[in-house]
This record gives structure tokens, C-alpha cells and sequence, in this order.
């Protein structure tokens, strides 16, 4: 989950194979324009290699 100052932004579920399906409260389609903390952090997660954290974001 993504988390701003202590407030959900979002949550992440991982399924087999790889496949992540992520959900942004508040986006709509254009998660970068709306919810840019959020987007960062999920950008810099996929650039980085990193798994999406597992726990409400």
C-alpha cells in the first residue's frame, strides 16, 4: 500500500506469474496528474526493481 502522511492511498495484489494489479484511490486513469506521491512511489519501485509493498499504501 501506499501511504502519505498516514492516509491509504492505495493498495497492490500479486499474482503468479508476476502479474501486480495496483489501485490508486482518487487517480482515475491519470495516476501521475492526481496522486503524484503516490505515482512516484510506485514508478520508483518498477524502475528500481522492487516489489510493491504488501501492506495498504
Amino acid at each position: 500500500m501506499l501511504i502519505t502522511d498516514e492516509i491509504v492511498g492505495g493498495w497492490s495484489v500479486e499474482y503468479e506469474g508476476g502479474m501486480s494489479y495496483v489501485t490508486v484511490r482518487g487517480a482515475g486513469h491519470e495516476v501521475p496528474m492526481f496522486r503524484p506521491s503516490q505515482a512516484l512511489q510506485l514508478i520508483s519501485h518498477f524502475v528500481n526493481g522492487q516489489r510493491l509493498p504488501d501492506n495498504p499504501f
